[in-house]
């Protein structure tokens, strides 16, 4: 698992602490948004969910919702990582509503040009669809930025802590040791699956339990691979450096 990279990192002091400090920021800088963010991470959400129905249709944003029928006039569905798929809806007046879309099921996946739907407008924006019993939130719709936060910390916060103390536990020894190299490497292994981890959760909504289900078992699958790492390195015979050599 390591690297000559890792090893470099942990043979120098200065690039050891520069390590250590940087693991200390992310810990420090997640869970300042997490305290300072998540409390009403759900103001907007709790908003929309309580937001009443309007009495008639809405001439500017609002804070009530309103549903109308809307034509399907154009579909863009792309491949391209980081792009939302996106549709243009056109309602009775002639009026055009660029929606866009995180997921395209379940209704998205569905629809073709010309298509009659159901649109959920608050705030001057469509923030849900719905066609065939089905409906569908757009990107326009409030996010749960608790959840959101808290994925980040399950992401972040284990891997940085761990870096930390890896370094910490290199600048108590003289030399780095294979258990230093397998930890290190171990966190930055863990925080970059924690980069992909999302996108394979995908399917199941921005949901924690979801990340923490994927992310979890690729942790402990890491965590073994690190261990039979540091046991094959302490199973092979040691030799001296050039160093120790010298009488």
């Amino acid at each position: 698992m390591a690297q000559p990279s890792l090893a470099g990192i942990l043979r120098s002091r200065i690039a050891t602490v520069l390590a250590l400090l940087a693991g200390l920021a992310a810990v420090a800088l997640t869970a300042y948004f997490v305290a300072t963010e998540a409390p009403d991470g759900t103001r907007d959400l709790d908003a929309y969910n309580a937001a009443p129905r309007c009495p008639a249709a809405p001439s500017k944003p609002s804070e009530c919702r309103w549903t109308q029928k809307f034509t399907v006039s154009e579909i863009h569905l792309t491949h391209k990582r980081g792009k939302l798929d996106r549709a243009i809806l056109t309602d009775t007046d002639g009026g055009e509503w660029e929606t866009a879309y995180v997921n395209r099921r379940p209704v998205l996946t569905d629809l073709t040009k010309g298509d009659r739907i159901t649109g959920t407008i608050w705030r001057g924006r469509v923030t849900a669809i719905a066609a065939g019993g089905e409906s569908q939130d757009t990107d326009a719709a409030p996010d749960d930025l608790r959840t959101r936060y808290l994925i980040g910390a399950l992401l972040v916060i284990p891997p940085a802590l761990l870096i930390s103390a890896a370094c910490v536990w290199r600048l108590s020894r003289r030399a780095p040791t294979p258990g230093m190299a397998a930890a290190l490497g171990l966190a930055i292994a863990l925080f970059f699956a924690g980069l992909f981890v999302p996108f394979l959760a995908r399917a199941a909504g921005e949901r924690l339990w979801a990340v923490a289900a994927i992310w979890l078992p690729l942790a402990a699958v890491l965590t073994i691979a690190a261990r039979i790492y540091v046991v094959r390195q302490r199973a092979r015979p040691q030799t001296a450096s050039p160093r120790e050599a010298i009488p």
